[in-house]
């Protein structure tokens, strides 16, 4: 889980990034406004106003360098606020000596320059922090009032308010001192204040969200990621997704695959601890990754063992169908994976694999302390046993015909898989009234330099030697010929 402070710390690298957005974006709004004012305005009255805009360029360039290098960043930013707060709002309300003869520092106050001040707020939300906000609000505000309340009080200044439709003037004489070049209205400056108030409030309530999105996104994110460490993918966007668990255990279909490294005693017997763990690493990972890959729940590792589910959290159309693909790509990635070991002179490793499709019971399982999200029952009992089964008969991949029915009928892309099985005994599970048709993977190649030989070489074994807890059916060594899967 991210840590407050290293949160903070990535909050903050994001204003300082936002005082370089803010600086360029300024710079482009000054270049449009240089542009704006010579193509609107002859350059003898616009000369003074590029001046003062190329200058303000250069003032931004010194804040941001300052900000940017200095220890007293926020000091440098936070005080050049009030710097360009002031220099805009002098060259706002000072007439320009290019004017035309007559203009007045009142009549500049009649003028939308005053929306340049908004403009400039506005940018202050690209600093990404509220509080910055908040302050250049603040001083532009002040500053604003104090300017125009100091234009409003001069000498020949004719300031009006409220007061303009109850002083008993004629409308002839209220349209008079509004149009006087003198006249100042202290009713705008209320209109104005209030503008910059609700820009304030409004940009800081933007910003101050934003950032509060970006903490929850971070968090969450965070949290999928310790929580991708122990459950699958899709069982974490089930956790991550607000809802309160997965509720009380409940019955639904599914696919459930067991894999198994062959002869993992003899293998961890000649290797060090760290290999050993080294070992498993590579093999969980691998296994693991093509599960996700193909949708699939991984339950839990027993030891060099792995447990996958197809239709949990929520069952799909193509659940039995995913889980042969998945153990046929397993297959695949175990055997490219042993081209690599034996040309670096390691030696190979073997696989086994069970699949069964059927009903199970699913969801949490366990008390209040200790909660566990698994599958149970006939079904996850049946594919385990057929993967010890796959030792026996000297197979990588043992399934159930109910799971290459069920996949034949959810997918059409399985016919190369399914017509490499091959139909083998009737089996009886342990405690299980019904056999159950098992069909196999042929094996009958050899790991090149390490003279490891299939142990079936399509044969049916002998019902004397099955030990596996699946039972041969009494009388029974193989499918009736008439035994076939429905056409694709």
């Amino acid at each position: 889980m991210v840590s407050a402070e290293a949160l903070g710390d990535a909050i903050d690298r994001e204003v300082k990034e936002g005082l370089a957005y803010m600086f360029w974006g300024r710079l482009v709004a000054l270049g449009t406004l240089a542009l704006g004012a010579v193509l609107a305005v002859p350059l003898d009255r616009s000369g003074l106003y590029v001046a003062a805009i190329v200058a303000f360029g250069l003032l931004n360039a010194l804040s941001f360098g300052l900000a940017r290098s200095s220890r007293f960043a926020t000091v440098a930013t936070w005080s050049f606020v009030v710097i360009d707060a002031a220099i805009l709002t002098y060259i706002f309300v000072t007439p320009s000596p290019f004017a035309v003869e007559g203009w007045t520092s009142q009549l500049n106050l009649r003028l939308p320059n005053f929306l340049y001040l908004g403009v400039f707020l506005v940018s202050m939300a690209l600093t990404y922090s509220p509080a910055l906000v908040v302050w250049s609000g603040a001083v532009t505000i002040i500053v604003w009032n104090i300017a125009y309340c100091w234009v409003a009080t001069r000498p020949d200044s004719i300031a009006y308010g409220r007061d303009l439709l109850d002083g008993g003037l004629s409308d002839a004489d209220i349209i008079a001192l509004v149009l006087d070049p003198r006249s100042v209205s202290l009713i705008n400056l209320s209109y104005q204040t209030m503008f910059l108030v609700l820009v304030t409030i409004i940009l800081a309530i933007a910003v101050w969200r934003s950032r509060r999105l970006v903490r929850k996104q971070v968090a969450a994110e965070a949290q999928r990621s310790a929580l991708s460490r122990y459950f699958s993918p899709n069982i974490v966007r089930e956790l991550s997704s607000g809802s309160n668990g997965f509720g009380e255990p409940s019955l639904q279909t599914a696919a459930i695959l067991f894999a198994d490294m062959v002869g993992f005693t003899r293998v961890s017997e000649g290797l060090a601890p760290e290999d050993l763990v080294k070992l498993l690493k590579e093999y969980h990972a691998r296994l693991a990754t093509v599960a996700f890959a193909h949708g699939g729940t991984v339950d839990k590792y027993i030891g060099d063992e792995i447990m996958v589910h197809f239709g949990t959290p929520r069952p799909r159309k193509d659940d039995a169908a995913r889980a042969l693909a998945c153990a046929r790509d397993m297959l695949e990635q175990v055997r490219q994976w042993n081209e690599q070991r034996l040309a670096s002179g390691e030696y190979p490793i073997e696989v086994g694999i069970g699949v069964h499709y059927g009903e199970v019971i699913v969801g949490n399982i366990g008390d209040e302390r200790r909660l566990e999200y698994t599958v149970l029952g006939d079904t996850v009992n049946v594919a385990s046993r057929l993967e010890r089964l796959t030792r026996t008969i000297g197979t990588s991949l043992a399934v159930s015909e109910d799971l290459l029915i069920a996949a034949q009928a959810q997918s059409s892309n399985l016919g190369p898989t399914i017509e490499e099985l091959r139909p083998d005994q009737m089996h009886f599970v342990r405690g299980r009234r019904r056999p159950i048709a098992v069909w196999y993977l042929p094996r009958a190649h050899k790991h090149e330099g390490r003279g490891v030989a299939s142990r079936r070489q399509h044969s049916v074994p002998a019902q004397s030697k099955q030990v596996d807890p699946i039972l041969p059916v009494t009388g029974t060594t193989t499918f009736d010929i008439s035994r076939r899967l429905p056409p694709p």
